[in-house]
């Protein structure tokens, strides 16, 4: 039995946790992509290894801008980016306190 909570919090709760924020990230890419589309030109590649963009099946996403636009006070008055940008920091805290924890679980025991 122990095993198994030790599966569930170790390996699929972290997994979840960065799939669901995946999955949020890209639903507000596209959202941003769709109404402001200069801002979400400003965090893609518009080629990547000599391929453009239109070619993936992904975005090709700078990920430290738009974790600077996550962050950022500017919210492009838009209550959807304002809602969009809390989820995406909650999970991403939610997965920091997770990596705390397991450091933390690992020195104790």
């Amino acid at each position: 039995m122990i095993h198994l909570l030790s599966f569930i919090f170790f390996f699929l709760l972290p997994i979840g946790i960065g799939v669901f924020t995946i999955y949020l990230a890209i639903i507000f890419f596209e959202y941003l992509e769709k109404n402001y589309p200069s801002d979400a030109e400003k965090m893609s590649f518009q080629s990547i290894f000599g391929i453009s963009a239109e070619k993936f099946i992904f975005h090709l996403i700078k990920p430290v801008e738009f974790t600077r636009f996550i962050f950022s006070k500017a919210d492009l008055d838009d209550n959807n980016v304002i809602l969009s940008k809390k989820r995406i920091k909650i999970c991403l805290l939610a997965l920091a306190g997770w990596f705390v924890v397991f450091i933390l679980f690992r020195i104790i025991f």
